[in-house]
């Protein structure tokens, strides 16, 4: 609040000395003063000028010593108290002493005693004396000083003549006194009469009055006080021109200086509270801290400075959220509370304003020691300030927030509680012309509204409208109106969600309409207005489907974030509601940016409660955030997302303060439900329906969640039919779903949804009871669900989907084909209408699939090329590597891991080789196509025109831009502890699919420039047959179909050549059975046991699938010629080029072919193509990669003949080759890397592992920590040509994806390397170098050359002393590449 300059008056400036002849008339300082009162004047005037201490102790000893000297009843008495009290008072000037103030009043009052109102000194004395009692008052809160003021200036005042010279100090002295009076009780008269007192001063001092400008101070606090409690805009802008009146007279070397500054700066502050202009509070902090840069230390008014400086940097702290303001301002509160005393008469208002700030940097940071902090303080300043004290409300009122927000904080209901029952006190007791009593109702109501939060009684809302509709009657302060309305509407909105209503929901749209529009961006009330007007509408949505109204709600939801920084009140309750907002408007309209954007902002408002998990927001925010990973899941079918989903509604159903029951309940049971329909658990969906069951009566019939309910647990009851064919469930169901259709309105944005898992109900009990009318009744509710949707609306695939059910079972009821036809017709749709999810267009092309199958309808096929495209998006979806692996892992499609090679078997079937040639590559090596894409040069294009030179260089940034975030960089978060990692990871999945559908647009506009149309398409089969142009390639596909093999040559038709013999089943028999020998005979000395096992699993390989094979193709290339052989499904794990019959007399493969391997056809081309030109141009460069230590972390042992194998291939390269080694200490993820990048031959000898969990994380152990296969894929080599992978298991594949060819030789070869040998099973690394010294021999006997490593291999599989070498040992290395 304002402080204000106390007068004093001139009239006791100097000591008094009696003298009889003093009778001139020319005042006190023309008096005799004798030579000890001119040696006392003489010190003090030094002192004022000086400040030595000496002085001023001198001249305090002199008229001490003159006082004691004086005989008892003297008449001198007086004028020597007088001098001494002036000395003392000089002193306290400077010292701001208690001793010294204490002192002077003792003395004057002495004096006072003699000098009555017939005294020349009388007035002047009261003056003084009067503004120490005052200031004695401030400092120990006596009430008495300051009525004992009073009482002396008012008796002073009538009898000071008209034209006294001290009648102006006198007016201003007992103006401030009154004020102050004003300040402890509240009494209206006294502001009144100050203000009077004031004016009749100001009166007395005209312009160049030397006083002016403290006058024109002091009149500005009474006037500036006066519109703080009336709001008068007059009173603001007379106390500011007042103010800056004062500002011009007074100079910066006054002490009253820093005074004038500060309270134009309140000025300022008042401004901005009633405009919300920003920049009104900015100045108002400017004039501060130039009023603190001229404030001394020991200024008496420099602790009032410094709590006004710290309350206005707290206000632009809760506009800005600069939390440099807040930690300022809390600064600036412990000082000034520093340079008070304990019974300072304004520490209660410190006290005050640091307790708010603690709580918000308690809200900002969660830190409990804050809010207990702010407790403290808090009652410390109750304890100063009284019932009676008439900020006593005010502080009250914080206590109460404190309350409110331990509960919040700590969940203790009888926090709550206590805040119910105190506000409701107070209420009770504070007058209505209290100026405290709107601002107080706006308190209880929060209470109410919090408890109500808690405990769901629509009596505590009940109450906050008759509160607020009793004060809005006689309330015509236009502050308290609108925050009292907005209460009352606030209330009603929560009402209208607790039991329905449209008419109260219209009024309460209204009137935030209307309030909207009076708020300015800055008003402090503007974001709340803004938050509850986009829930209304949000809720009318949800009851009418306007989607304007849903529009709108996102749009100010966004507003009200842009104005709620960190630490904003209305925070949380922002980002909230737009995540809240955007998800419903993804659940209705399908926009998949949505969805990404509603998880970020949920995720944040987890994170931000994330250190403060005790208050019970939280688990309302971690159910929110919950809902949204499940619809997710729902439309990426992430069985990670499902998982997390139910963890966290588990975590926050169970936790102590959750006020959401009744929601959470609801959440968890649709989780159970998805989560029943992946893993048929019965206690899932028992649960589920128990959930559901539980929830339904704490909700009003009319409520608008009573709707979500029942169409809900119908769904549930309808999967318990499903699983069990109890009938009760199902006729349970249908009355729900009834029940639903009853209560909702025509227009209600769900009912088709309703309708339509009422048609599949009525159509599940026709089935049972073979109903031709419930058939047909089930149709005819779907017709009127699709008429009441777009043709663009997500739900529409579920009609397509219920009809291809019903249509398909109506032709088995009745034989009718052209039910079955029109049931074909919606399977098709059901793939390809617009506005259908991926996910669910894969999942209706699956079904279509088995289908087609099961009915042997001509349509398979398309249903094959169908489901593989929509794989291929539905994958591509998923942002990171290791995420799309788990998605092709994931719900459905682990049902489907044939589906390449079933669709390449229905091909064959149908005559179409080629196109059985194609299905097979897109339907395999999805992982590695994906990322090949964005790797993928188009300089082609750059030389087309200007407009293929833009388009060249978008596509290729955005490729990086995707080739970057597609890598891992962060793990799965699934459990509530991790949620800090949350917003992070979210947000990196929105931008990625954000980065990828520019990326998507930018490929549509390049296939619409001429001659790049079938840009990133899948290969025709004329393009991949150039994957045979050094030999053929055999692809072998083993589907339960059949099985066959196609071998593709250079040019000419692919052949066919059918396996009668093998099966899908006798494949993985053998896959089995060669992996059992191996694990069963592992030991030392086990070699020839192991040999005489594997040969019969060799010759069983050889039989059924090679020997056919191998008869064609000695029809088309002879004995010794290479062989590309391209397995699927389980044979990727059997060593075709080690098979053969292996009878006296026979010839086994290696004797026959060179054989080599190729994850896909178009893997093989990319090798073929890699660095041509740089290969003919460079001199290739070798390095020798090994660790015989890996870190001790990785579990792995010693390897004692790595060293030895390093020294061997260094001794074999040419010295026409460049030679190096990275080992030991500097063998290293970094060093090895390096390597890699910068060599185009690679050796590598250390421990391999393949990781079964994550392929993707398959690695190479180093010194000092794993090289993984993400790590090497994203290395790119400036020169690769070949690498030789001298470990364990480096091309073993995956055993859950075998199509998907996951392991660290085919990462070697993604990365560029045209050739990579690898090793199928572990590596004996004592017998290895026997293989590494033939196959480099072989390999550098001729021209340098890495498309000679496959014959080089082979010759060393021969070569090698098989006396040394186990024949597992000769055949574990593989060729893959060119």
């Amino acid at each position: 609040m304002p402080s204000q300059n106390e007068e004093r008056s001139d009239a006791a400036t100097m000591c008094l000395t009696p003298s009889a002849d003093n009778d001139s008339g020319t005042g006190l300082q023309n008096m005799d003063w004798g030579s000890l009162s001119d040696r006392a004047n003489s010190l003090m005037s030094s002192y004022n000028q000086t400040h030595r201490g000496e002085d001023i102790e001198e001249a305090i000893r002199i008229l001490s010593g003159w006082y004691s000297g004086l005989p008892s009843g003297s008449t001198n008495q007086a004028a020597c108290a007088n001098s001494l009290g002036l000395a003392f008072h000089v002193r306290l000037r400077h010292s701001n002493s208690i001793d010294d103030l204490e002192q002077a009043i003792h003395y004057w009052s002495i004096a006072l005693e003699t000098w009555t109102s017939g005294s020349p000194y009388y007035v002047p004395l009261v003056v003084n004396l009067g503004g120490l009692l005052r200031r004695r008052f401030e400092w120990q809160g006596k009430f008495e000083d300051i009525e004992q003021a009073i009482i002396m200036y008012s008796a002073a005042t009538s009898s000071c003549p008209p034209d006294s010279p001290y009648r102006h100090n006198l007016l201003n002295n007992h103006a401030l006194a009154v004020f102050t009076r004003f300040e402890q009780t509240g009494d209206p008269q006294d502001l009144d009469l100050s203000i009077q007192t004031h004016q009749e001063c100001l009166s007395l001092r005209p312009p160049g009055h030397s006083s002016r400008f403290s006058t024109l101070s002091n009149l500005a606090d009474t006037i500036c006080d006066r519109y703080r409690h009336r709001g008068s805009v007059d009173d603001l802008a007379s106390a500011m021109a007042y103010y800056r009146g004062a500002l011009e007279l007074c100079s910066a070397e006054s002490p009253s200086y820093p005074i004038i500054l500060m309270n134009v700066g309140l000025m300022l502050r008042y401004s901005f509270e009633r405009n919300g202009d920003l920049q009104n509070l900015d100045t108002a902090i400017e004039y501060y801290s130039a009023a603190l840069a001229t404030c001394p230390d020991n200024h008496p008014t420099r602790s009032s400075l410094l709590a006004n400086y710290a309350g206005d940097l707290y206000g632009r702290f809760t506009q800005s959220g600069d939390i440099k303001d807040l930690e300022y301002s809390m600064e600036l509160y412990t000082n000034s509370l520093a340079n008070q005393s304990p019974t300072h008469v304004h520490r209660f208002s410190s006290l005050h304003g640091l307790a708010i700030a603690l709580i918000s940097r308690f809200k900002v940071y969660g830190v409990p020691e804050d809010l207990d902090l702010a407790i403290t303080h808090i009652t410390s300043s109750m304890v100063l300030c009284g019932p009676s004290h008439p900020e006593h409300m005010s502080v009250v009122m914080v206590w109460i927030n404190c309350l409110i927000m331990r509960y919040k904080t700590r969940g203790d209901i009888t926090d709550l509680d206590a805040a119910v029952e105190h506000s409701e006190a107070a209420i009770r007791f504070c007058p209505r012309e209290s100026p405290h009593y709107f601002p107080l109702l706006t308190h209880v109501n929060n209470a109410l509204s919090t408890r109500f939060s808690r405990r769901q009684d629509v009596r505590d809302l009940k109450k906050i409208v008759d509160y607020c509709d009793s004060a809005l009657d006689v309330s015509h302060h236009h502050i308290s109106n609108q925050v009292l309305a907005m209460d009352r509407a606030d209330a009603l909105l929560q009402q209208y969600f607790h039991e329905g209503g449209m008419n109260a929901l219209e009024d309460v749209i209204s009137f935030y309409q209307n309030m909207i529009q009076d708020l300015s961006r800055g008003h402090q009330a503007f974001s709340r207005v803004l938050i509850q007007l986009a829930s209304a509408l949000q809720a009318r949505f949800e009851q009418n489907g306007t989607a304007d109204d849903l529009n709108c709600a996102v749009n100010h939801y966004r507003t009200a974030c842009e104005t709620c920084p960190p630490g904003h009140d209305d925070h949380s309750a922002a980002f909230s509601g737009l995540g809240n907002a955007l998800l419903l408007r993804y659940q209705i309209f399908g926009p998949l940016d949505d969805l990404d954007e509603c998880l970020v902002h949920l995720a944040h408002v987890v994170e931000a409660r994330a250190l403060a998990t005790d208050h019970p927001d939280y688990p309302k925010g971690l159910a929110n955030f919950a809902y949204a990973i499940l619809t997710r899941f729902q439309n990426q079918h992430d069985i990670t997302d499902l998982d997390i989903a139910v963890n966290y509604l588990q975590a926050a159903r169970d936790h102590p303060n959750q006020s959401e029951g009744r929601h959470i309940l609801i959440y968890l049971a649709i989780a159970l439900s998805a989560r029943f329909n992946e893993h048929e658990d019965i206690d899932d969906l028992q649960e589920s329906i128990k959930l559901f069951e539980t929830a339904l009566p704490m909700f009003a019939p009319n409520n608008p969640q009573a709707l979500h309910l029942h169409r809900n647990l119908a769904l549930s009851l309808q999967k318990m039919y499903a699983k069990r064919q109890t009938i009760e469930d199902l006729n349970a169901a249908i009355a729900h779903f009834e029940a639903y259709l009853k209560i909702s309105s025509e227009d209600h944005p769900d009912l088709p949804l309703a309708l339509i898992s009422l048609a599949s109900c009525r159509h599940m009990r026709a089935k049972a009871g073979k109903d031709d009318d419930g058939f047909r009744n089930a149709l005819s509710l779907l017709a009127i669900a699709s008429e009441k949707l777009s043709e663009a609306h997500p739900w529409v695939f579920l009609i397509y989907h219920l009809y291809t059910t019903i249509f398909g079972d109506y032709y088995r009821l009745t034989k009718d084909a052209s039910f079955l036809e029109k049931a074909f017709q919606c399977h098709q749709l059901a793939s390809s209408a617009p506005g259908i999810r991926t996910w669910d267009q894969l999942t209706a092309a699956l079904r279509w699939r088995t289908d087609a199958n099961v009915f042997h309808h001509t349509s398979a096929l398309e249903a094959y090329k169908t489901s593989i495209k929509l794989l291929d998006r539905h994958i591509m979806a998923t942002p990171t590597v290791s995420g799309r692996y788990k998605a092709l892992l994931g719900g459905i499609l682990h049902d489907t891991p044939s589906l390449a090679a079933d669709a390449t078997a229905c091909a064959i079937s149908g005559g179409d080789l080629e196109l059985a040639v194609e299905l097979s590559e897109q339907g395999r090596g999805l992982l590695w196509s994906q990322m090949s894409r964005f790797r993928a040069t188009i300089n082609d294009l750059r030389v087309v025109d200007d407009e293929g030179r833009r388009l060249a260089d978008e596509f290729e940034f955005l490729s990086a831009e995707l080739w970057r975030r597609q890598s891992d960089s962060s793990s799965d978060i699934t459990t509530v502890t991790e949620t800090l990692r949350r917003t992070q990871h979210e947000e990196e999945a929105h931008q990625y699919r954000q980065v990828s559908s520019k990326w998507d647009a930018v490929v549509s506009k390049i296939r619409q420039k001429q001659g790049f149309a079938y840009f990133l398409t899948p290969m025709p089969y004329k393009e991949l047959r150039a994957a045979a142009i050094a030999g053929p390639v055999v692809i072998i596909n083993a589907s339960i179909k059949r099985c066959d093999a196609i071998i593709i040559t250079k040019d000419g038709p692919p052949r066919l050549i059918p396996l009668p013999d093998a099966s899908l089943g006798g494949i993985a028999t053998t896959s089995d059975d060669f992996r059992d020998v191996l694990r069963n005979t592992a030991g030392v000395g086990e070699e020839k046991m192991r040999e005489k096992q594997l040969i019969p699993v060799f010759r069983r390989l050889w039989d059924a699938v090679l020997a056919p094979v191998v008869e064609e193709l000695l029809t088309i290339v002879p004995k010794g010629s290479r062989v590309w052989w391209c397995p699927t499904s389980k044979l990727t794990s059997l060593p075709i080029h080690a098979s053969g019959p292996y009878r006296k007399g026979a010839s086994n493969m290696p004797n026959i072919y060179i054989s080599s391997y190729t994850p896909t056809l178009s893997a093989l081309i990319r090798s073929r193509r890699q660095n041509v030109s740089k290969v003919a141009s460079n001199t290739p460069s070798f390095v020798s990669i090994g660790q015989a230590k890996p870190n001790s972390r990785s579990g792995e042992r010693e390897l004692e003949a790595v060293g030895a194998e390093l020294e061997l291939v260094k001794s074999l390269v040419p010295p026409s080759m460049a030679c190096s080694e990275v080992s030991g200490d500097e063998g290293t993820v970094i060093g090895a890397t390096q390597a890699l990048k910068t060599n185009s031959w690679v050796h590598l000898a250390c421990h391999g592992k393949q990781d079964f969990v994550q392929p993707f994380d398959s690695s190479f152990a180093l010194r000092d920590k794993p090289l993984r296969l993400s790590d090497i894929i994203q290395a790119e080599p400036e020169n690769p040509e070949f690498a030789f992978l001298s470990a364990c298991h480096t091309a073993v594949g995956d055993k859950n994806a075998p199509d998907e060819v996951i392991h660290l030789a085919a990462g070697m070869q993604f990365s560029g390397f045209r050739g990579v040998i690898g090793t199928m099973w572990a590596v004996d690394d004592t017998t290895a170098h026997h293989m590494v010294k033939e196959f480099y021999e072989a390999m550098f006997s001729g021209k340098i050359n890495c498309t000679n490593a496959a014959r080089a291999l082979n010759k060393a599989s021969k070569a090698v002393d098989k006396d040394k070498v186990a024949m597992d040992q000769r055949v574990v290395f593989i060729h893959i590449g060119a």
